[in-house]
């Protein structure tokens, strides 16, 4: 039997050995230090399907339910055995215990932001033009610079006022497949989905060269640090 990884929490679920993980199998804690890891013992790995994903969604929306603070762990992460368990998160304990802290008490909303190809277009052909950096330093200028470009989404500066009292972090992957511009990922107090989709509702009807879709509340999956692999 090995044992799949589901999400490494700051405390026990409640009632997780009634819980059941993605193959039916019993869910159990395992004890990290001052973290909790919640695993399910299985024959194989869960078979990558969108009937087993969805299982997979499912028991971590379970679990995030349950505790105030929660990090889901990739989809298929497998551990020959407790002590391996044990020593992956232990290997990531600060990190991981800042995540924690970031998402108590909070879901994740995420904006998905549509727009004409012109507009990755002309970015892409912005950064064709970029003259290489030739020295260490103008090199790590450059990626700087880069990472700064990679989180900045100016296409919704229009919807920021009327989101900036929801939103308590911000993770955003922009996307190189128009029309799919960017995605973008908000904290925000659990609870206030509703106020949070009524306000994009609102700041989309006055029209703009993009178009924002909003789904969630859902586990904070953006927002969990590296894989525990």
């Amino acid at each position: 039997m090995s044992l799949c990884l589901y999400a490494v929490c700051a405390r026990r679920p409640p009632a997780l050995t009634r819980r059941r993980g993605t193959c039916g199998e019993p869910l159990s804690a395992v004890a990290c230090g001052e973290l909790v890891a919640v695993v399910g013992a299985v024959a194989t790995a869960p078979t990558l399907d969108a009937p087993t994903l969805r299982a997979h969604d499912a028991v971590v929306r379970r679990l995030a339910a349950s505790v105030d603070a929660l990090l889901p762990v990739r989809f298929g992460t497998m551990f020959a055995n407790a002590p391996a368990v044990v020593a992956a998160v232990s290997e990531r304990h600060d990190t991981l215990a800042d995540a924690l802290a970031l998402v108590a008490g909070r879901e994740q909303m995420t904006l998905r932001v549509f727009g004409p190809a012109a507009n990755a277009g002309a970015a892409s052909r912005a950064r064709s033009t970029r003259v290489a950096p030739t020295t260490g330093t103008g090199y790590m200028r450059a990626r700087h610079a880069a990472d700064r470009r990679a989180r900045r989404v100016p296409e919704i500066a229009w919807l920021r006022p009327a989101l900036e009292r929801l939103v308590q972090a911000e993770r955003v992957e922009r996307h190189r497949t128009p029309p799919l511009l960017a995605s973008v990922h908000h904290l925000i107090p659990r609870g206030h989905a509703a106020q949070y989709l009524a306000a994009v509702d609102r700041a989309s009807r006055r029209g703009h060269r993009v178009r924002v879709v909003a789904t969630g509340p859902w586990p904070p999956w953006a927002f969990a640090s590296e894989d525990v692999a």
